[in-house]
């Protein structure tokens, strides 16, 4: 995907995600919010287990489908 630095919200929100614990953060469109939250979400999947793992609640539909 050619990222090399994280932007500020990934910065400030990748250690405290990755670390397992709870977040609110906002930032402004495009600033690569999907990717703050999405990689810490891929990083705790457990493919051995079956079931939910992962939930992504948006605003909107048409958000939804950007995520």
């Amino acid at each position: 995907m050619g990222i090399e630095t994280p932007t500020p919200i990934q910065a400030a929100t990748l250690p405290a995600l990755l670390d397992g614990r709870d977040l609110i953060g906002q930032a402004r469109t495009g600033s690569g919010k999907t990717l703050a939250f999405g990689i810490p979400a891929i990083e705790i999947v457990d493919t051995r287990q079956r079931g939910v793992q992962v939930l992504v609640l948006t605003p909107t539909r048409e958000l939804a489908v950007q995520v």
